[in-house]
């Protein structure tokens, strides 16, 4: 997802990320915000769009391959990774 927890509080800062649980979408507005197993993740990420499903909570802060095994990316290698100018 982010390669720092200050690049991923940079992101909720200015407001970048989706959080979709339930069927509903939010922007997540704070660092401290609970996410489950099953919240999907959209944000921008160097002019792509990723989109993630989680699969588990992280129980400590633990290595990158750790931490990948947490997530499943749902980002497709067919969908545009740029926004049109329509």
């Amino acid at each position: 997802m982010t390669k720092s927890r200050r690049e991923a509080q940079t992101l909720i800062g200015k407001r970048k990320l989706r959080l979709t649980r339930a069927g509903e979408t939010t922007r997540v507005t704070k660092p401290h915000f609970q996410v489950r197993a099953g919240d999907q993740l959209s944000f921008m990420r160097h002019k792509g769009l990723v989109h993630v499903e989680m699969i588990a909570p992280g129980t400590r802060r633990g290595p990158a391959p750790e931490a990948q095994t947490l997530y499943l990316d749902l980002t497709t290698e067919d969908a545009p990774q740029t926004r049109s100018k329509i």
